[in-house]
Order: structure tokens, then C-alpha cells, then sequence
């Protein structure tokens, strides 16, 4: 993700348009190519460069575009895919404090000969004061960090993400995306749903008729609310809708509108498919969440009369609203049922979907709610008077737990 101050973009009019660059231009690729280079890990696998070293050997090569806004945030997005050694588990203050205060103690002692090895036996007048002058005994600092891991991208890779990280860095400053789809591949589609569940996003989601000469297809508008019309956790959930963004840019036909707010400024971000944007998902698991690819296995080892499937379809509810569970189980008897968490920032669909159920009763749907949104007032009074939530709902915290699951999924049998 860029930073503010690396944004490039232009205001015109209401609208805020990001500048995008061309990924296949030779000279950025190029330039892509020196900064990827720096990053690459020795062959012999030991540790890459020092923090520092990598600022400094960057800087030149940074400089080489007139556009520093955009040499510094590839160099940003290469920083992103580094992990840094941390430093041994020592109290490096306390140690370095210990070695000056001998040192200065033995140069007021005018009665002290000033040989090496004297000096530096007592000085480091400990075995563990011996091993920690002989390393190195600024290491905790972060300029002093190595590289130890590096996710290897190629330059015209790094330019695509760009990009892309363009208009994802402006989401984390928005209140509201709207988001109309046009798409004839339906497993595409419940991809693009998988991702917004798993990134835990607050949307609502209403089927549309296909256009005439289109019938095969499926039209939704989705409007999903951004980090700035949410009172808590703001930077946690932007960045997820940030993460979220990518996956769209798969689609066939699409079209976003999001309200930008920096600072006193709010100005409209529209695209759409002909912006070239190219989404670099496409390995769909390695974005699952640890505790969702933990609760398939759990599951599968402790469950024996019920199965994950992996076709979630999608349920209509009220108004054309369009309901896409997180998880759809299926009895050894052919049973189908599916379940719907509601996460933290889920008030507002909560609150529609307990009333769809009360209306409705569907007798293969069962509901999960995070105890912190339970905590709200409001909330908890909701779920007390709701028979629906009684018989077919339960509490989690973080992510719902098997043996909790199973137990709603077998009463349902009844």
C-alpha cells in the first residue's frame, strides 16, 4: 500500500482521477528492474543487505525518474514485500551501557596500561558482556535489521501493482463504494463474494436485470461501506477493503464509484474495466484467512456426518436483495444447509437479515454473530427477542469454533 504522500492523482472537477503509469514503458521497467535487484537474496542463503544499506543503494536509482512521487513508491511497494530479521532477545541498552561505563572507567584510571586485550578484558568483564561486544552491538536498531525473506515479483509485475495500489491506497479514504457488476462466468463471480467475506466487509447486494442481448449473465450493484463512515477500528477495516479491490479488477464488466475524503476535500473516484487495472489474485486460496483454512481442516477431521461444500449459491432476500452465505454444509442424508457470520462492523445487515428471517423462517440457514457486536445494547436486546436467533443462531468470537457449528447444523435435522 502507498502512503499519502505518494499518491499521484489529479482533481478534475468532483471527480479524483490517479495517474496511472504504462507497464510496459521500457524505462520504467527498467528502473523496476535495478530497484527489484537490490532486494534479491544471496544465492548462498544467508541474510540480505541492512535496512540502511537498502535506503542508501535505493536513493540513486530512486533519483533517475524526474517523478520521485513514483520511483519512491515502487521502492514503498518492494519495502512491503521484505521481512526483517529481529534482533536477539537481549536487553541491547543495558549491555551497551554496562561496556561504556567500563570503557570510560578504564580511561580515567591513569594507573591502567592501555593494551588491547587488557582493555578489552576488562571492559567486557563477563562472558556474556565477551559474546555481545564481539557481534554487533547496535543490531537492535531498525537501520541495522537484514533482510532475511523477500517475495520475488517481476518488473512489469511491480508497475501492474502500482497501479493498482493507486486506488487502493484512496479506499482507505473513503465512506461508501458503489459497485455495479456485469458477468457471465459465474464461478468468477463467487469469487469475487469469497473474497468479499473473507475480508469481512460490510455490503448489501441487490440483483439487477441483465440487459437486453445479455441474458445469460448476472447484474448486481453492491454498495459496501468504506473506513470513513465507521466510528471504530477504521484503519483495520480500509485496509481491508483495500485488500478487497484487487479481486475486481478480474471481472468482465464492471463499474466503481467510491467517495474520496482527504481531508477537507471529497471528490468522486469512478472506474471501470477500460482503466487497464490487472488484479494479481489468482491463486484464490493463498488469500483464504489462517482461521478459515484451520476451521475447514478442524472440521473435516472432527465432523463425519456433515461436509463443507465448496458451491455456496446465492439466496435471494427481501427487495432483491442478494444474500452469499460464508460457508454452505451438506449432510451424509443430502441436506444442504448454509451459514452467515456477522462481524463487527455488521450492524446494519444484522439487523436486515434477523427480519428477513423472522419473515421468512428458512429452515436451511443458520447465523453466527461476534460477541462484540453482541455487546451493543441495541444489538444484544435484537438477538434476545429474535426466535429465529434462539433456535438457529449462536455467538462466536473472532471465528465461530466446529463443535459449536455442529451442534446448530444437527439441530437443524430435527
Amino acid at each position: 500500500m502507498l502512503t499519502k504522500d505518494l499518491l499521484n492523482f489529479r482533481r478534475s472537477g468532483e471527480y479524483i482521477k490517479p495517474v496511472f503509469i504504462i507497464p510496459e514503458d521500457r524505462h520504467l521497467q527498467e528502473i523496476a528492474s535495478s530497484l527489484i535487484d537490490l532486494y534479491e537474496m544471496p544465492d548462498d542463503g544467508s541474510p540480505g543487505m541492512t535496512s540502511k544499506e537498502l535506503e542508501e543503494l535505493s536513493e540513486p536509482i530512486v533519483k533517475t525518474h524526474r517523478n520521485l512521487k513514483l520511483t519512491k513508491g515502487l521502492n514503498k511497494l518492494l519495502l512491503d514485500r521484505c521481512e526483517f530479521s529481529a534482533p536477539p532477545d537481549q536487553d541491547f541498552q543495558a549491555l551497551r551501557d554496562r561496556i561504556f561505563s567500563n570503557a570510560a572507567n578504564l580511561l580515567k584510571d591513569t594507573s591502567f596500561t592501555l593494551d588491547y586485550q587488557s582493555y578489552f578484558d576488562t571492559a567486557a568483564d563477563s562472558s556474556e558482556l565477551k559474546d555481545f561486544i564481539t557481534g554487533d552491538i547496535y543490531a537492535d536498531l531498525p537501520e541495522n535489521e537484514r533482510l532475511i525473506r523477500f517475495r520475488k515479483v517481476y518488473p512489469q509485475e511491480l508497475l501492474e501493482r502500482y497501479n493498482c495500489s493507486q486506488v487502493q491506497s484512496l479506499l482507505l479514504y473513503c465512506d461508501k463504494l458503489e459497485l455495479t457488476i456485469l458477468e457471465t462466468d459465474q464461478a468468477r463471480l463467487r469469487r469475487l463474494f469469497k473474497y468479499l467475506k473473507f475480508f469481512r466487509l460490510l455490503a448489501t447486494v441487490h440483483a439487477k436485470k441483465p440487459p437486453a442481448g445479455n441474458k445469460n449473465a448476472r447484474h448486481f450493484k453492491m454498495i459496501v461501506d468504506g473506513p470513513a463512515s465507521l466510528f471504530d477500528n477504521t484503519r483495520k477495516y480500509g485496509l481491508q477493503l483495500a485488500s478487497f479491490f484487487p479481486a475486481i479488477c478480474n471481472l468482465e464488466k464492471w463499474t466503481l464509484r467510491a467517495q474520496i475524503k482527504l481531508k477537507n476535500d471529497q471528490r468522486t473516484l469512478r472506474l471501470d474495466q477500460t482503466s487497464g487495472l490487472k488484479s494479481h489474485y489468482h491463486n484464490f486460496s493463498a488469500y483464504v484467512p489462517e482461521e478459515v483454512k484451520m476451521f475447514h481442516q478442524l472440521f473435516k477431521q472432527k465432523v463425519e456426518d456433515w461436509q463443507i461444500i465448496g458451491d455456496t449459491p446465492f439466496m435471494e432476500a427481501n427487495n432483491g436483495e442478494v444474500i452469499f452465505p460464508d460457508l454452505s454444509f451438506q449432510a451424509t442424508s443430502g441436506r444442504v444447509v448454509h451459514l452467515e457470520l456477522f462481524h463487527r462492523w455488521h450492524t446494519t445487515q444484522l439487523l436486515h437479515r434477523l427480519e428477513f428471517c423472522r419473515q421468512n423462517t428458512p429452515d436451511n440457514f443458520i447465523i453466527g454473530v461476534d460477541r462484540f457486536l453482541s455487546n451493543k445494547p441495541e444489538i444484544k436486546e435484537m438477538l434476545n427477542d429474535s426466535e429465529f436467533f434462539t433456535g438457529r443462531g449462536f455467538l462466536y468470537r473472532d471465528f465461530p469454533g466446529v463443535d459449536r457449528v455442529k451442534k446448530l447444523l444437527d439441530s437443524t435435522k430435527q
